[in-house]
């Protein structure tokens, strides 16, 4: 008993973790994540080999491409030779002269204190002195011993010292009046050594002179190390690469050969030789994909709330998109001929615009740019070749599907944005071999045949697909309103010959709904076709509405003001039911239910009002249920229903009574909080009125009278064609 609730209980659990509205979303967008991934992964497996230098090649490798590569043996070689000619570079040490003289300076004050010392440290002072200075003893021999020239500097007059002095200091000055470098500085050691050599003092003398020009002499060149490497750098880098040229099915390397560094880097260059392990390019796929995603996302949160937050919406975007990914990736395989360059044509097949109008149909225009972009890109991810060219091309092809798409009037605009999208891809493809600078009339002819194919492929599929998504997701397309416009549809058949009058009317409705949507930005044909459903519930009674009295009693006369509105306002919940049983999408059962809103049926509750003599009439009683339009489409229509039903009922509708009649009623609409819902601003309702006004006055101007000899002339005409009942054409386009 004990397992069995305790499977029961984690059986429970998951089943909760798995109904939470998050969960399910992470699901998804693991399962879209992780299926996005494997179409991808599946265009690196099989192309590529992983070989090392003096690898036996398993297979004839061969480029599937036309490329350019780079040979980085031979560039190698030029750019190590260039940079064997660059020459170090040094700056010149302006104070290097004055050091060396220093340094003699010194050297003789030191001579000059040691003899003012007594005499018995006279000798010890100067021959610590020299053994100080001959340090560089690898650069000459002393001829005599330190002790011999210290005892030759004691005895020597301070003017033979001051002589020595100006000897030794001319000769490092011609000496350093040359550049010397660290490098140069032992051949300026042995020119001071023979110039020394000739002079004419004695050997101990020249002794002397010689350890303190040989300690003192240094370079005045400083090498710039920094300067140095930046020359190597530039000289590098003016080496332009060694390129050569890899034909289309040129083998690169064969069977049985040992494979070279050379080879390694070809094939590395054109795509063949896997340099990473799969699991890193695993890797860099799965975060290409996730930063995708999560652009996706972003955008879809940012501007797209509303779909953000619909489970149903964003499954319908992972589906479009997978299925575009998957037939993108059927394509690429597709063996068209042994001709490798004619097979990467493949890649201006994937219908990525069938993707766009999808989305464009069914969800948003400016959605299908941005994902269109998307699409795009993985499209340059799975297709081998010139994948920018196949990028361009789909982004290009794809957004014009979008324009054809984006305000549909008739079925065949369907076909034709097929038409439209093959057009684009064909003049994308002529600038694109036109940039290349090389045009091959064969192959140039393949490729407008396959963008041609992708434009008449992206229609079909996506004429294919759309009924399925729109049930499947219970959507409403344009494609599905242009359907129910038609006005064989069995609900309007019944209106019009149940209630002409109502079918009028909504006619009329639609037509003022129609040009005020154009003019505020709502989608027109939504509202048209909203407007031709809104009244069906009158078909239930249609007697009891005026625009259906023709020549007969008005039946509200009989009837209890109470009674009268029951009968009124039940055309909404009827309306509504007869739309159910029709099937009529939601966005058009919305009119139904909302086009009146909870607004009062002011005729009768004022008849209430002059009836009742206790003060028991309750406004309540005398409003339509609603729901108060929720949309700007809604809204459009329950102002053109009001505004058309008024203004058909004045006496002289002059345009003067029609604005003030229009601004009256959407001005009582707004006061009465029909509108708080529908998104509409005072700027649009401005709009909607001047819309309104201007569609009015031309449906009810007035008729030119004409003149009583004109009149005659018609009644000739008439009498002439045999046609008495009939006015002159003239006169009804009046």
């Amino acid at each position: 008993m004990k397992i069995p609730t305790l499977m029961q209980y984690i059986w429970k659990g998951c089943s909760n973790f798995l109904q939470q509205s998050r969960t399910k979303k992470f699901l998804s967008i693991f399962i879209f994540f992780s299926v996005t991934i494997l179409i991808l992964f599946s265009n690196f497996n099989p192309k590529q080999v992983w070989l090392k230098p003096d690898d036996v090649a398993p297979r004839n490798i061969q480029s599937d491409i036309n490329a350019v590569v780079i040979d980085t043996q031979q560039t190698e070689l030029l750019r190590q030779q260039a940079i064997s000619k660059v020459q170090k570079v040094y700056q010149e040490d302006n104070f290097a002269l004055a050091n060396t003289e220093r340094d003699i300076n010194l050297f003789f004050s030191a001579i000059t204190s040691a003899l003012a010392q007594p005499e018995e440290e006279q000798i010890s002072e100067l021959h610590t002195l020299l053994n100080k200075t001959h340090v560089k003893k690898n650069v000459f021999q002393l001829q005599y011993p330190v002790e011999r020239l210290a005892e030759y500097l004691r005895v020597t007059p301070a003017e033979d010292l001051e002589m020595m002095r100006q000897s030794t200091i001319t000769t490092a000055r011609t000496l350093m009046a040359n550049p010397i470098t660290d490098d140069t500085l032992d051949s300026i050691y042995q020119q001071a050594l023979g110039k020394i050599s000739d002079l004419s003092y004695a050997p101990e003398a020249r002794e002397v002179i010689r350890i303190v020009t040989i300690n003192s002499l240094r370079a005045n060149l400083i090498y710039n190390e920094a300067a140095t490497n930046e020359a190597i750098k530039e000289a590098s880098d003016a080496v332009q690469p060694v390129q050569k040229t890899i034909k289309a099915g040129e083998i690169i390397v064969r069977e049985g050969e040992r494979v070279t560094a050379e080879q390694i880097s070809i094939l590395e260059q054109l795509g063949i030789q896997r340099s990473k392990s799969y699991p890193i390019t695993l890797a860099g796929t799965a975060l290409f994909v996730l930063l995708t995603f999560w652009l996706v996302l972003e955008f879809l949160r940012r501007y797209y709330p509303h779909i953000h937050r619909d489970d149903m919406m964003m499954l319908l975007i992972g589906l479009i998109f997978i299925l575009v990914l998957a037939i993108t990736r059927f394509v690429t395989v597709i063996k068209i001929g042994d001709d490798p360059e004619l097979q990467l044509l493949t890649g201006y097949l994937p219908p990525v615009a069938a993707g766009s109008m999808l989305i464009a149909i069914l969800l948003d225009n400016r959605l299908a740019y941005f994902l269109t972009a998307i699409m795009a890109l993985y499209v340059g991810f799975l297709t081998p070749g010139e994948p920018l060219n196949y990028v361009v091309t789909a982004f290009v092809g794809g957004s014009v599907g979008v324009f054809g798409v984006h305000r549909l009037t008739q079925m065949s605009d369907l076909a034709k944005s097929g038409l439209r999208i093959a057009i684009a891809n064909i003049v994308t493809i002529t600038t694109l071999t036109l940039i290349g600078g090389e045009i091959s009339p064969f192959y140039y002819s393949m490729s407008v045949v396959m963008g041609a194919a992708n434009g008449i492929l992206s229609a079909v599929l996506m004429i294919g697909a759309l009924p399925y998504l729109e049930s499947g997701f219970s959507l409403t397309s344009m494609i599905k309103l242009l359907e129910l416009s038609n006005p064989n549809h069995p609900l309007l058949r019944r209106l019009l010959l149940e209630a002409p009058g109502t079918y009028h009317h909504s006619l009329m409705v639609g037509n003022l709904a129609e040009a005020a949507a154009e003019a505020v930005g709502a989608n027109p044909l939504l509202v048209r076709v909203g407007a031709l459903f809104h009244d069906v519930g009158k078909i239930k009674r249609p007697e009891y509405f005026v625009e259906n009295q023709r020549g007969f009693d008005n039946p509200h006369e009989k009837l209890a003001p109470a009674l009268s509105t029951l009968i009124i306002t039940s055309h909404v919940r009827e309306g509504a039911e007869l739309a159910r049983e029709a099937h009529l999408p939601q966005a058009v059962l919305d009119f139904v239910e909302q086009h009146h809103g909870n607004s009062l049926v002011k005729y009768f509750y004022s008849r209430a009002l002059e009836e009742d003599v206790d003060g028991n009439v309750n406004e309540d009683n005398f409003r339509y249920e609603g729901p108060r339009p929720q949309s700007k489409e809604v809204a459009l229509v329950m102002l053109a229903d009001s505004v058309e039903a008024a203004v058909r009922a004045l006496q002289d509708p002059t345009p003067q009574k029609i604005s003030q009649t229009v601004r009256m009623i959407i001005r009582d609409k707004l006061s009465d909080g029909q509108l708080e819902t529908a998104d509409l601003t005072f700027k649009d309702l401005d709009t909607i009125s001047k819309s309104f006004c201007k569609s009015l006055e031309g449906m009810y101007h007035k008729r030119i009278e004409y003149p009583e000899i004109i009149e005659r002339e018609f009644e000739k005409r008439r009498e002439r064609d045999g046609n008495p009942d009939n006015q002159p054409a003239e006169q009804g386009e009046l």
